[in-house]
């Protein structure tokens, strides 16, 4: 086999394939269901991630809803607890690729592991409305009408899917949910 002949293959498999496996790291803002650590209510609030495929062209701040979120304390032996109810729950969002002009665009909320700790505050419906105003907050523009589907054990499909249809019916450019503090 002629190797002049493999390596342009190769050359342009590699341009292909290279925004595949990321790109360059930099900050990103995302919003999260933050716990209120004992104060009984949720805190919806925007948080800086460090977003390792931010150049990927996905719309990466959505996955980032459920990174785990160890925040910053002024006692270290306590700074280990992630305080991210989306992560705590087992929760996950997904989006396609917004810069892929062939694939119909699509969002995902993945609740199959869903499970609300005992420490946690909020109950299991004010964590999921929690979550989708999160994802409402950081929605790109090309996903703003774009509904979610749902993923979830069948044991949680009647009262979760009740919750996405109705965040899927709503008015994104308007208040989804609002923690009560």
């Amino acid at each position: 086999m002629n190797p002049l002949r493999i390596r342009p293959a190769v050359l342009a498999w590699l341009l292909i394939a290279a925004p595949a496996f990321g790109g360059e790291s930099m900050l990103t803002v995302t919003y999260q269901p933050l716990d209120g650590m004992g104060s009984g209510s949720i805190v919806i609030a925007e948080v800086t991630c460090h977003d390792w495929y931010a150049t990927s062209g996905m719309a990466t701040q959505i996955g980032l809803i459920s990174a785990r979120n160890v925040p910053p304390t002024n006692n270290l032996e306590q700074a280990r607890n992630d305080v991210n109810l989306a992560s705590l729950c087992g929760l996950r969002f997904e989006a396609s690729d917004i810069g892929n002009r062939t694939a119909p665009l699509g969002l995902k909320l993945d609740a199959t592991k869903f499970s609300v700790p005992k420490s946690a505050s909020g109950t299991p419906e004010e964590i999921i409305r929690a979550s989708l105003e999160c994802l409402r907050r950081c929605l790109p523009a090309k996903l703003r009408t774009t509904p979610v589907t749902l993923s979830c054990r069948d044991s949680d499909k009647e009262w979760l899917q009740k919750i996405v249809s109705e965040f899927n019916a709503h008015d994104r450019t308007k208040v989804f949910f609002i923690p009560h503090t």
